[in-house]
């Protein structure tokens, strides 16, 4: 029976260790997310402005033709 509740505690430990590293590594990729999220974010008002000034460019070209 001592070895069984010994056998368990040990699992308990190595568990906890395994939540803990989960725990960080959830961290660090939430972090990662973040920063990506933010390129992405980034990238979308660029493509934005892009499309905008060629729109723009278009409507200008059209309106001097007549």
């Amino acid at each position: 029976m001592s070895e069984r509740v010994l056998d368990l505690e040990r699992k308990m430990e190595r568990h906890s260790e395994a939540i803990e590293n989960l725990e960080r590594w959830q961290a660090k990729q939430n972090g990662s997310l973040a920063k990506i999220d933010d390129r992405l974010h980034s990238l979308e008002r660029w493509i934005m402005a892009t499309l905008a000034t060629a729109v723009v460019s278009l409507l200008i070209q059209l309106a001097t033709r007549r």
